[in-house]
């Protein structure tokens, strides 16, 4: 039961970050935070996964808008082309799930590079549409360039779930 309450509510922040822009991610964002914490953590050490999220974020959204495969007219940071804030905020939520509602994944590589392939793609097409964000044309390449990536991306979450011992037994 935790693995679907953790499933709505990681679903429910991804729509506020999508829908009410940079504020009400942070705010969703630090409210399921909170709560993942209080009552899905069962050790400390996730938060490391979580940073790595955010790291991974910044690396990898930084780079697909560094190089126009996403683009949005919000500007907020010069040339630098960063990511939105609620974008990082997915990122983070995001690793919130790998050792509760995705630990069905455990050991499963292929198959996880699988479904990250599927996926976390359609969540950037529709999230890119609900967001604002622009794919760059032809469309096809920059979601198939988020399909590798993110076929790379989630092993390496369950990855990290096991290595730091994450997945409650």
């Amino acid at each position: 039961m935790k693995s679907l309450i953790n499933a709505i509510l990681f679903q429910t922040v991804w729509f506020i970050c999508l829908l009410a822009g940079s504020t009400w991610a942070l705010i969703a964002t630090v409210l399921y935070l909170f709560l993942h914490d209080r009552y899905f953590m069962t050790s400390r050490r996730e938060w490391r996964l979580l940073f790595a999220f955010l790291v991974l974020g910044l690396v990898v959204d930084g780079a697909l808008f560094q190089i126009g495969i996403f683009s949005t007219n919000t500007d907020t940071l010069g040339d630098t082309k960063f990511p939105p804030v609620w974008l990082l905020c997915l990122w983070i939520c995001v690793g919130t799930l790998f050792a509760h509602s995705l630990v069905f994944l455990r050991s499963r590589y292929v198959f996880c590079a699988l479904l990250g392939a599927i996926g976390p793609t359609m969540s950037y097409f529709a999230g890119a549409k609900l967001a604002g964000i622009t794919l760059a044309e032809p469309i096809v390449l920059s979601l198939l360039t988020v399909a590798i990536i993110w076929s790379m991306v989630l092993p390496l979450g369950v990855w990290l779930c096991q290595k730091w011992a994450l997945f409650s037994e």
